[in-house]
């Protein structure tokens, strides 16, 4: 609606060009944008974008403060927040959480990814990546508790061999 663009070419736009904090953006930044109807593409002022997604991040991170707050959490959060998933690769995005939670705050990137870095290595990624380890991690130790290697186990194993190398 803002950009008067179709909705594919206006995520396209936020993606390339989009600030959620408008004070990051230079009063002459101009973006080119798709138009209606196989029409020219036009010059915009970039802040105008911005000041279309500004008050959008607000309103989501004002959204979030409150679910923290109903559960209880805020008291909890002394380290900061850590922003996952597309929208945390918007810049400005972790500037304006800042501000609202009053908070550090970071992206968070997948860790410990063999092989596949340069395809997940995202904001956009992280959440699931991160469900995927932990639901590994949760087997492996389901795993090793049913063969019975937990640290018991293994203490049983170390005698074991140590009775082993005696008989």
């Amino acid at each position: 609606v803002g950009l008067r663009t179709p909705i594919p070419d206006a995520e396209k736009t936020k993606k390339r060009s989009g600030c959620a904090l408008s004070s990051l953006v230079g009063e002459d930044e101009t973006i080119k944008v798709e138009s209606v109807g196989g029409r020219q593409p036009r010059v915009m002022s970039r802040r105008i974008l911005s000041e279309i997604l500004q008050p959008r991040a607000e309103e989501v991170f004002h959204a979030l403060w409150d679910e923290i707050r109903r559960a209880g959490y805020e008291r909890s959060l002394h380290s900061g927040l850590v922003l996952c998933g597309g929208g945390a690769r918007l810049e400005g995005m972790a500037e304006i959480a800042e501000q609202i939670f009053d908070l550090p705050v970071r992206r968070g990137y997948p860790v410990e990814v063999g092989g596949l870095t340069d395809h997940v290595n995202s904001p956009s990624f992280a959440t699931g990546v991160g469900l995927v380890k932990f639901a590994h991690r949760i087997q492996m130790q389901a795993s090793d508790r049913a063969l019975g290697v937990g640290t018991f186990g293994k203490m049983t194993d170390r005698f074991r061999g140590l009775f082993r190398s005696f008989f």
